[in-house]
């Protein structure tokens, strides 16, 4: 009896999920980092205060702490955001990618497999 032994997957499909896994990370830390820090932040300093009172905040304020923190955040959370996109996209490019040598390990499987399929006339019995 002959064994047909299906050639290696791509190497695209052992990390694609890599990429993927990462990017989702990424994002999810971004949106994570945004909603729990920098709104709260950004409430405190525009709510409880009026304009003309953080206008006229002196230095080493708690006021002027929190401009600071609304202002460096982004600075820092958008390329995190970028790059957690960026991840996913480079992980579903690579899952893409791995198609047409899955259909060229297919296409040696079936040229294997053909004219044993047609020395057994199709039948199934070993």
């Amino acid at each position: 009896m002959n064994i047909i032994k299906p050639p290696a997957p791509p190497w695209q499909l052992k990390v694609f999920p890599i990429f993927t896994i990462l990017g989702w990370l990424f994002i999810s830390a971004a949106l994570i980092v945004g909603l729990f820090v920098l709104t709260p932040t950004t409430v405190d300093y525009l709510s409880g205060n009026a304009k003309a009172v953080r206008d006229a905040a002196q230095f080493g304020t708690p006021l002027l702490a929190q401009l600071k923190t609304i202002t460096a955040i982004p600075r820092w959370l958008e390329p995190l955001a970028f790059l957690g996109v960026a991840s996913f996209m480079v992980g579903i490019a690579l899952e893409f990618s791995s198609i047409p040598a899955i259909l060229q390990n297919r296409g040696e499987v079936m040229k294997v497999c053909f004219p044993l399929l047609r020395e057994n006339g199709g039948n199934n019995e070993s």
